[in-house]
């Protein structure tokens, strides 16, 4: 509804389906399904249907599974909403200017049931009253459940935002949903999608929010994840490509590679342990997670941040990103020893702010993992375009970092599989 203007109806089942593409003067113009329902090959069973009646609405299958001959698109990750409603407004004929031209009332509905799957609004929320509408609810302030109560005893249908937050609302809430879903519901691209949001969406939430025990739940879920999916993947080559394909976001990208590299070295090194697998996980989700935009992840030196053209907010962000990040960690429940100081000195600098070109002679063994695992994906990361040459990244990084100690953890480095 938000981008092509189109209402949706929801059903659980084919069957259920094709009631609705058979009752007469049925207004259905695209029929979107999920390849596969429990046993039941759901896309097939609509496209036998609908050729056997020779209706001409379009099909897009959506999930993994087998192509569906005679469907107008298959997208195997069903979580690349973007990617889906390209396919809607390709299949529907809908044009981007017919978008930007579709005409959207000044205050745009909600349905009030979408609102149960929230704890507040990332914009202000309005109810109608008889011909005025009247704020409900304040930007992030926490819905009054006794408000939540009376507002569905009422059976109220829609809530109101703002036209102009419509879409900064829906991304929150579709990020919201994705994070309520179990893995084990999804395919592994469908889990990098999923996971991906929850990472952006733990970043907000901490940084709004700071540490509740919705965050908490955020936090272990998103590394716990990255864990699984470097754990996975025998090759890093393999783990790249789902991302790209997947096309996850910079931060989340960085971060799950990170994880593979450090977790690697961590296996490798002579003092390595389950203990230290968790803390090189922990850090690799938090030292970025003040940064919100890829933009802000990309910048490593004074000289890239110098030649930005960041407003002053944004240069002070990226300056102080360690030590906001290692503050956050620090307050973390149970978080690793010594972690939120890693995090502050992750690019140098001992107090989190800015970025150096040297390195101490005091960084503790684990820090030196920590820091080798970051550069090394960056050097991945750019490479990543064109066939990769594990002993050109390598000697690239040894000209970074020339002292012993870091070339010791570097030489673990020749054995991991592209």
């Amino acid at each position: 509804m938000t981008w092509l203007g189109l209402e949706t109806i929801v059903v659980p089942d084919a069957a259920t389906a094709l009631k609705f593409l058979s009752a007469p003067g049925s207004q259905i113009k695209l029929i979107i399904a999920r390849a596969q329902i429990g046993k039941e090959q759901s896309a097939s069973e609509i496209i036998t249907f609908i050729k056997s009646k020779e209706i001409e609405t379009p099909l897009i299958v959506i999930g993994p599974g087998k192509e569906v001959p005679g469907s107008f698109a298959h997208i195997k990750n069903s979580l690349q909403l973007k990617t889906m409603i390209q396919g809607a407004a390709k299949a529907l004929g809908i044009t981007a200017q017919s978008m930007l031209e579709m005409e959207v009332p000044e205050y745009y509905p909600i349905p009030f049931s979408y609102f149960s799957f929230l704890k507040r609004s990332v914009c202000p929320v309005y109810q109608k009253d008889k011909k005025s509408f009247v704020m409900l609810f304040e930007t992030m302030k926490d819905f009054s459940p006794n408000e939540i109560q009376k507002l569905a005893e009422a059976e109220t249908e829609n809530l109101y935002i703002g036209k102009m937050d419509r879409l900064e609302f829906v991304n929150n809430l579709t990020s919201e949903l994705m994070a309520t879903l179990k893995d084990e519901d999804l395919s592994l691209d469908e889990q990098l999608s999923a996971a991906d949001s929850t990472l952006m969406l733990a970043s907000k939430k901490l940084m709004s929010m700071g540490i509740t025990e919705e965050t908490v739940r955020f936090v272990h879920k998103s590394i716990e994840t990255m864990k699984r999916n470097s754990k996975s993947n025998t090759k890093l080559s393999h783990l790249l490509d789902r991302l790209f394909a997947n096309k996850t976001s910079y931060l989340f990208t960085h971060a799950q590679i990170l994880s593979y590299v450090g977790l690697h070295i961590i296996k490798n090194i002579d003092w390595g342990n389950p203990e230290q697998e968790e803390k090189i996980c922990f850090i690799a989700f938090f030292h970025d997670i003040s940064l919100e935009k890829d933009e802000y992840g990309r910048i490593k030196s004074t000289l890239e941040l110098n030649e930005s053209d960041f407003n002053e907010m944004d240069r002070a962000l990226i300056e102080n990103h360690a030590q906001i990040s290692a503050e956050l960690a620090a307050q973390f429940p149970h978080a690793p020893m010594g972690a939120d100081q890693i995090i502050r000195q992750h690019h140098g600098s001992l107090n989190g702010v800015g970025f150096s070109e040297h390195f101490g002679n005091n960084v503790s063994p684990i820090s030196i993992v920590f820091i080798v695992a970051e550069e090394f994906t960056r050097i991945v990361l750019k490479y990543a375009d064109s066939e990769m040459n594990r002993s050109q990244m390598i000697r690239e990084l040894k000209e970074v970092f020339p002292t012993s100690r870091f070339q010791k953890v570097i030489e673990l480095l020749n054995t991991i599989t592209f």
